[in-house]
């Protein structure tokens, strides 16, 4: 007899984040779900600032309008950083006081309580606030049928709230009621307990909160909470999916019993990333009209518009200390005068944490030409990758760091630190140097900013960077994740028979 097709609860929580990294990761993880041979698929579409729950739903039987306006209203909770004060006196508080106590009032008061999902959004009615919020920002419209073909829910307690009982002893973790599904699938280690007989599937794209804790904002919370999901995953049966195998060995250090629940299915980078050369003018503009804030000069930019463009540089990546942007301005000023080669940094990045000295930096870099831009939707991306000459990825730790596949499908050449999940990841289609080496890297950026792109050294980097880059398509992933499922819903179908 032919096994059922198998049910996957997806946790979409980082779709709520941003453009790019495990933002965009899950969303093409959730597409390429949608397309898999699945008998349900879901989305637990839980906000992050969510701070208590919506009002209680009645147990009997509900009008059109009664689901509807629940609905909303769970929307609304889902998608606000607004406390929602209790009943009572408290409102004669002050804000920042009735906050507070509201925030622990409101997880303490549900943490013995078990989600039961059962507050369904419906793909039909919402289907605008399902697309804006969690697919526009990687996927193509082409896509939106995917929402037909899955269900959403809700949490009564955000995300984030789920996260901040994780600090709290294991019987206050989150219960989630996941009967009737074969496989519960996190997008990052994750604050909740699956019902018996569901299996665990997490994502796990770095130790870094564990091995780097002084390159995080925040350590205390982030590190210990990290710890306490990571540590409570594993112990209730979890595989692990790492996005290179570096992260894979650091997992392995940590949990070296669990070696049969620890995989590798390399990170998923978006089809759309692709050579897109454009005329000068429209570079110009998306630099000009993405140009960061943060760093630009009093009075603007002051330009001639027909000036030459010189040779772009791009780093693409949030503004923090394990990024290594200090490095990279470093070893392009000792480049600068190493040849008369036209060039520029362009750097494409949101400050993060503990960015400061970063900042100072990059707004003295925008004054001496330096182009700073953020904000840059996938489209533009694409556009700035290919004009650039070289793409630049400096960091000292990553899990896998999109930014070089993404220029290498663009047709750039890569410069990249020899650190080894780099070397995984982009493997010889990079030109490499120490990343503690400001000198070996502006030899290598000197050297290479002076060779023309359509021929002999650079022309043979693009031609090796485009079939690395596809390596961590869609086509080249959708095999291996299918069988992945099916393996954990087998084994499960092993031991908890129907």
């Amino acid at each position: 007899m032919t096994a059922p097709r198998p049910s996957v609860l997806v946790d979409l929580r980082p779709c709520y984040e941003g453009f790019a990294g495990i933002p965009q990761e899950t969303r093409l993880l959730f597409q390429l779900f949608s397309e898999m041979r699945l008998g349900r698929l879901g989305g637990l579409a839980s906000g992050i600032h969510f701070a208590g729950p919506p009002r209680r739903r009645s147990a009997a039987a509900q009008t059109p309008f009664d689901r509807t306006l629940q609905q909303a209203r769970v929307l609304i909770s889902q998608d606000t950083k607004r406390h929602h004060a209790p009943p009572g006196l408290s409102f004669l508080l002050p804000g920042p006081i009735r906050r507070r106590m509201h925030h622990v009032t409101t997880i303490l008061s549900l943490a013995r309580r078990e989600e039961q999902l059962d507050l369904p959004i419906d793909p039909a009615l919402f289907e605008d606030y399902l697309w804006m919020k969690l697919f526009d920002n990687t996927l193509p419209p082409s896509d939106r049928g995917l929402l037909a073909r899955a269900e959403f829910f809700a949490t009564v307690l955000g995300h984030e709230n789920a996260r901040s009982l994780s600090l709290l002893p294991l019987p206050f973790q989150r219960r989630l009621n996941t009967a009737g599904w074969d496989v519960f699938f996190a997008a990052t280690v994750s604050p909740y307990r699956v019902t018996p007989g569901t299996q665990f599937m997490v994502r796990y794209y770095d130790a870094l909160p564990l091995l780097s804790p002084h390159t995080i904002g925040e350590p205390w919370p982030h590190t210990n909470s990290h710890a306490r999901m990571l540590k409570r995953n594993m112990d209730q049966g979890a595989h692990f999916y790492c996005d290179s195998e570096p992260v894979r060995e650091d997992v392995l250090q940590l949990f070296p019993e669990s070696e049969r629940r620890v995989h590798t299915i390399p990170a998923l980078v978006a089809p759309e990333y692709r050579p897109d050369v454009r005329a000068d003018s429209e570079l110009r503009t998306i630099l000009r009209r993405r140009a960061s804030t943060v760093t630009a000069p009093a009075g603007g930019r002051k330009e001639p518009p027909d000036a030459p463009l010189p040779k772009l540089i791009i780093a693409v990546s949030t503004l923090e200390p394990r990024k290594n942007y200090l490095r990279l301005f470093r070893g392009f000023e000792i480049a600068r005068r190493m040849t008369k080669a036209p060039m520029q940094l362009l750097i494409v990045a949101n400050p993060g944490w503990r960015s400061d000295a970063e900042l100072a930096e990059l707004k003295l870099l925008v004054r001496e030409g330096a182009y700073h831009v953020a904000g840059v939707p996938l489209a533009e991306l694409r556009v700035l990758y290919s004009m650039a000459h070289l793409v630049v990825a400096p960091s000292r730790a990553e899990g896998f760091d999109y930014s070089g596949v993404e220029g290498m499908a663009c047709g750039t050449p890569l410069v990249a630190s020899a650190i080894p999940v780099h070397r995984w990841v982009y493997g010889d289609a990079a030109e490499y140097f120490d990343p503690y080496d400001d000198e070996e890297l502006a030899t290598i950026l000197a050297r290479l900013v002076e060779l023309p792109r359509e021929t002999g050294v650079l022309s043979d980097m693009r031609d090796r960077g485009l079939r690395q880059a596809a390596l961590y398509q869609s086509a080249a992933l959708s095999p291996r994740w299918e069988r992945a499922v099916q393996s954990v819903v087998a084994r499960s179908r092993v031991h908890h028979p129907a």
